[in-house]
């Protein structure tokens, strides 16, 4: 059975300086000055803008969530942000990865669930309340109507 290669070769000079300054802010080893200075006082992170300007391209390449040109350099950034170490070279990681990923949207989706149902349950009671207040209105009106004493008063504008 063949093994998982520990990556891609990249699929041209772009990518490569794109991975290669992923490897360089890592080891927290950068070449650009401002990285540098950023280094320096403790503020240096792996995100989208500093991987771009290490590499010396423009960030629309991979920050784009759409039409990204480097899929495989937004997800190493991606995994860099959640403190992961890199793309998965085993199925087990891969595995593991997935079960992380399914159980936080079970959660999500436990979540959404109740918001649904706290909403239905309002609506539901408003639903009843309005209801109880228009056979009230009804009631009312009913007496008024049946005691015959109603008196209409001319108002000004009527004269």
């Amino acid at each position: 059975m063949p093994r998982l290669k520990k990556e891609a070769p990249p699929q041209d000079d772009i990518e490569r300086d794109f991975l290669e300054a992923i490897d360089r802010l890592r080891d927290e080893e950068p070449k650009n000055k401002k990285l540098k200075a950023r280094k320096t006082k403790g503020t240096l992170k792996i995100n989208f803008f500093n991987v771009a300007l290490e590499a010396g391209h423009s960030r629309t390449l991979i920050a784009l969530e759409k039409g990204c040109r480097y899929p495989r350099v937004r997800e190493l950034i991606l995994q860099s942000k959640a403190g992961l170490n890199g793309l998965p070279t085993t199925l087990n990681e891969v595995n593991a990865q997935l079960r992380a990923a399914n159980a936080e949207l079970n959660a999500q989706l436990k979540a959404h669930k109740a918001a649904v149902l706290a909403h239905f349950n309002a609506r539901e009671k408003a639903e009843k309340e309005a209801e109880n207040e228009r056979a009230a209105a009804s009631r009312l009106r009913k007496q008024i109507a049946e005691s015959g004493k109603v008196v209409t008063i001319a108002s000004k504008s009527a004269e």
